[in-house]
């Protein structure tokens, strides 16, 4: 029996709380229809991985057989979302391969089993990947100094909400093609905690938090896209201001130069997702989406990939053949 796991990538909205005053990573993440981690698995008698990112997805087979105690399996990892690029690819890979690996040998492991086995710490990829559209994540308590992504037993932030995202809204996405690497692992770990050295800046994290309960949410409840994109853009200037001792700038230094591009475009709402490079812009239908694309394709000249997104209300999807 072959298992084939799509996943979907998502844009993660805004780390409101960096310095866990409240909880740390509580953050709005949508899981959109492109890119996607796609991972095809079967049973066998011991472990091979094919594909991209094989020696990456060789680590999280490894931890579900050893988890589950199963014998092996034949991995081919399909495409991955661009790696350290803002997608939440990791998180995306580790469960597509836990949930491919476990049922193509006839297991159904609830999720958060899976994360525990691959032990993998994420603030918001979790839960697209479960059942997409837009979630709340509620993050988790963090002591000063403690290390939140390279620790053995994963932290798994609890759901506060989810809704499906309205149909006809769309982001355009443009990723600076030069750029450097976003932090991940060591670098991330790292960064956050260089952040921390820092005065929380109380007044802004509560901001981002009153953005979100008040006005984000009921504007996706409402399928008010005006409202929305307005309270998207002021929790993202908000986060960058938090993260700007790390970060030097509001956005990625690399993707500075697209802001202007995106805030002239027409977008109701502007962002970076994660760490960046990719940066967005919000509208409400298609057709204003391939307008705001050739806007913001015309200017950047050939220097950034841009392409348009649609929500996925569904999660990642599991065939079987």
């Amino acid at each position: 029996m072959r298992i084939t796991v799509s996943a979907p990538a998502r844009l993660h909205l805004g780390d409101l709380d960096p310095f866990a005053l409240g909880r740390f990573g509580y953050a709005p993440v949508l899981a959109i229809s492109e890119p996607r981690t796609i991972i095809e698995a079967e049973t066998a008698e011991t472990l091979t991985i094919e594909g991209p990112a094989a020696e990456e997805a060789r680590t999280y087979a490894q931890r579900v057989l050893d988890a589950f105690a199963l014998a092996g399996a034949r991995v081919t990892v399909k495409a991955t979302a661009p790696r350290n690029q803002g997608f939440g690819s990791t998180t995306q890979l580790s469960l597509a391969v836990a949930r491919a690996v476990t049922k193509a040998h006839g297991l159904d492991v609830p999720l958060l089993e899976l994360v525990k086995a691959v032990k993998r710490t994420s603030t918001g990829g979790i839960y697209p990947f479960l059942q997409g559209g837009f979630v709340v994540a509620g993050g988790f308590p963090v002591k000063h100094g403690e290390r939140v992504w390279l620790r053995e037993k994963p932290l798994i932030p609890p759901l506060i909400f989810h809704a499906d995202f309205p149909e006809d809204w769309r982001f355009v996405l443009a990723r600076p093609l030069v750029a450097p690497k976003s932090p991940d692992k060591e670098a991330e770990e790292e960064a956050f905690g260089s952040l921390r050295e820092h005065e929380p800046p109380a007044e802004l994290i509560h901001k981002g938090y009153f953005l979100l309960a008040a006005k984000l949410i009921p504007a996706v409840l409402e399928e008010d896209a005006e409202a929305f994109g307005k309270a998207l853009t002021g929790i993202q200037m908000t986060v960058g201001r938090i993260y700007q001792p790390v970060q030097e700038q509001i956005f990625n230094p690399a993707s500075q130069w697209l802001i202007p591009l995106l805030n002239r475009s027409g977008a109701l709402g502007i962002g970076q997702s994660s760490w960046g490079p990719t940066v967005y812009a919000f509208i409400d239908s298609p057709a204003a989406a391939d307008r705001i694309a050739e806007t913001i394709k015309t200017e950047a000249q050939e220097r950034a990939d841009v392409t348009i997104v649609s929500a996925d209300n569904t999660g990642a999807r599991i065939a079987t053949a």
